[in-house]
């Protein structure tokens, strides 16, 4: 073959192969996510009968201890 042929048709299987598509990624796109937290509860301080008590499950939470003032 003369190498014109042999450059045009590596050039063309450069240009479909940088065109081709992931398979792995597409098939990502309709799923959801699988390990999306349930809502949580709002943080109730009255359910603890001590101040400390109050105070170790805000801090569990991510609540400000400033919720446990009554």
């Amino acid at each position: 073959m003369p190498l014109f042929f042999l450059i045009a048709i590596g050039a063309g299987a450069f240009v479909v192969g940088a065109t081709t598509v992931d398979v792995v990624q597409d098939g990502q796109f309709g799923q959801t996510n699988q390990f999306a937290q349930a809502p949580s509860q709002p943080f109730q301080a009255n359910a603890y009968p001590t101040l400390q008590e109050c105070l170790d499950a805000a801090a569990k939470k991510g609540v400000p201890s400033s919720a446990c003032q009554r």
